[in-house]
């Protein structure tokens, strides 16, 4: 019974010692997560302090904004291309998280929306900005990290220079993936889902989309439709609110599963979000709110131009809409010190 005792004693200690340092790697890195997205913040930068009607505001720092970029081309990402077969950002979405009250919001930007855009000549130099679709800024990178950067920029300028902490770019392929990871997304087909292949959703369908109908659902549009990116974008949203409840329920089952996505993505993925910022975001993530009223379509209007490249569909962003929308969510008004 004595052996038996120390045996048993022997192992606890050996499994409490495993619990300590998970446990402790694990408080680490959230707290190290925490940290550098804190101090990610640049002093000075442009975007703290916006003037509109007269009155300054100023620029909440417990906001922590992250691009999400959509890009439609199958295969791993590649750090290293020519400008020009990088691939479109075909959806753009920017996420925010305000740690102070826990709240989530999220940023839809249509791939048409016109705004300034960069790339470089032959010398590596940038040229003097452009005006163009968004969608293309992407494509203007020499590589992944270049492609994300040139997004980060446009976004931010398009949003009167918000701050963007973090950028993540994923290629069409990790859509499955990330969507049979939280067990799958239910919603009604908000249209009919169709190209020159064929239907795949029927308008009012109630599904459960698994491996490729996730993909299916939020990228397949008919090309030849005038308009039909918006009604995409319009799915596209659907299934983010839709994804994000699921994504909660799976979290809260597996606070791991964050990590565990992460790692799973990198052949599929490039972003400057590191091991340490996932940690961090994902036990944040438990105590977020969120609601449809938080996903927001940038204000503007699609119209069709047949002066763009033979007659396209661009969208016109209404700035002055926007700002006013940006400084209500993202900014504080500055008191005089003799107001209360």
């Amino acid at each position: 019974m004595r052996r038996f005792k120390k045996i048993m004693i022997g192992v606890l200690i050996v499994l409490l010692l495993i619990v300590w340092g998970v446990g402790g790697t694990y408080f680490y890195l959230n707290y190290k997560g925490q940290k550098q997205l804190k101090e990610s913040e640049v002093q000075d930068r442009e975007g703290t302090y916006i003037t509109y009607q007269g009155k300054e505001y100023r620029y909440n720092d417990d906001m922590i904004n992250i691009l999400f970029m959509g890009i439609d081309k199958k295969g791993g990402i590649e750090e290293e291309v020519a400008p020009g077969v990088q691939g479109l950002a075909d959806s753009i979405l920017l996420v925010s998280l305000d740690t102070t009250n826990d709240n989530l919001f999220m940023w839809a930007i249509p791939r048409d929306t016109m705004a300034q855009l960069r790339r470089t000549d032959e010398a590596g130099n940038f040229a003097e900005p452009f005006e163009d679709k968004i969608t293309l800024q992407y494509g203007y990178g020499n590589g992944a990290q270049e492609s994300c950067e040139l997004m980060e920029v446009a976004v931010s300028n398009l949003l009167f220079k918000l701050p963007i902490q973090r950028y993540v770019s994923i290629n069409m392929d990790a859509v499955p993936i990330v969507n049979d990871a939280v067990g799958g997304v239910s919603l009604t087909a908000l249209e009919t889902v169709a190209n020159s292949k064929g239907i795949y959703f029927n308008e009012g369908d109630q599904v459960h989309l698994m491996g490729q109908d996730a993909l299916n659902y939020i990228q397949i549009r008919d090309i030849n439709q005038v308009g039909s990116a918006m009604g995409r974008l319009n799915r596209q949203k659907q299934y983010v609110d839709a994804f994000y409840h699921q994504a909660l329920q799976a979290v809260k089952q597996n606070i791991g599963l964050p990590v565990t996505l992460y790692n799973e993505l990198k052949p599929y993925m490039y972003t400057n979000l590191t091991l340490e910022d996932v940690t961090y975001l994902g036990t944040e993530f438990l105590q977020t709110h969120f609601s449809m009223e938080n996903l927001k379509q940038i204000p503007g209007e699609a119209v069709y131009d047949e002066n763009y490249h033979g007659g396209r569909t661009v969208f016109h962003v209404n700035y002055d809409e926007l700002q006013k929308e940006i400084i209500n969510t993202y900014y504080t008004e500055v008191k005089e010190d003799n107001e209360e």
